[in-house]
C-alpha cells in the first residue's frame, strides 16, 4: 500500500510541476509582429522587406518567417526568410507579371515567442501593360 501511495504523490507531483511550467512559460511568452517595411507597390527587381518585432519593438534576428505571394488566381510562390540582426528579412520580386497579388507572413513562434500571421496586398506594376 505504500509503494502505490508513493506512485500517487509523485504522480501529483508531476503534473503540479508540469502546469506550473506551462504557466511560467504562458505567462513569460512575447507577442510577435510581423510588419511589411515596403511599399504596396513595387516593380520587378524591388524587395519585399519585413520585420519582425516583439510589442515593444524589440527586434528578433535569426528567425525564419515564411512569406507566399499569390496572385489573383492563388497561383504563387513561396519563401523562407531568415531575419537578420534588425530583425529583417527580404525577398527579390523576379519575373512577376503586372498585377494585383497579396503577401501571406507566417511566424511559427518559439517556446518564449508567440506565432504571428499578417497578410497585405501587393502590386507589381513595371510601368507596362
Amino acid at each position: 500500500m505504500d509503494k502505490v501511495k508513493a506512485i500517487i504523490v509523485a504522480i501529483v507531483i508531476i503534473a503540479i510541476v508540469g502546469i506550473a511550467s506551462m504557466m511560467y512559460i504562458s505567462a513569460n511568452s512575447h507577442n510577435t509582429k510581423i510588419e511589411v517595411l515596403s511599399n504596396s507597390t513595387l516593380k520587378n527587381g524591388d524587395f519585399v522587406q519585413i520585420q519582425l518585432t516583439d510589442e515593444y519593438r524589440n527586434v528578433y534576428p535569426g528567425e525564419t518567417v515564411d512569406i507566399k505571394i499569390l496572385d489573383d488566381s492563388g497561383w504563387g510562390n513561396k519563401y523562407n526568410v531568415t531575419t537578420d540582426e534588425d530583425g529583417t528579412g527580404a525577398i527579390n520580386l523576379v519575373a512577376y507579371e503586372n498585377g494585383n497579388y497579396t503577401i501571406y507572413c507566417n511566424y511559427n513562434g518559439t517556446l518564449f515567442n508567440k506565432e504571428s500571421r499578417h497578410i497585405e496586398p501587393l502590386v507589381v506594376d513595371d510601368g507596362y501593360n
